[in-house]
């Protein structure tokens, strides 16, 4: 593939609600602004999501998935662990 580059690729992003659907085990949307608010962390870019009011903020998907690992030991007794 000719002109290809991996620094013009866009990152695959996510907003707090798309995340919180598909992470297991589950973390719910609050708990998430409230992580990436207290971490600081900036969005990587906005979505429309078809409804009015402001566009939702969206953050790179595998800084969400790398948070999401480093959190999953302190998510409780109630989480399932795989072998």
């Amino acid at each position: 593939m000719s002109g290809w580059h991996h620094d013009q690729v866009p990152a695959v992003t996510l907003t707090l609600a798309e995340a919180a659907a598909v992470l297991d085990p589950p973390v719910t949307e609050q708990q998430l602004r409230a992580i990436v608010t207290a971490l600081r962390w900036k969005p990587d870019g906005v979505r429309r999501t078809g409804r009015a009011g402001r566009p939702a903020p969206c953050y790179d998907a595998s800084r969400i998935l790398t948070l999401h690992a480093a959190l999953v030991p302190f998510l409780g007794n109630n989480v399932v662990q795989c072998a």
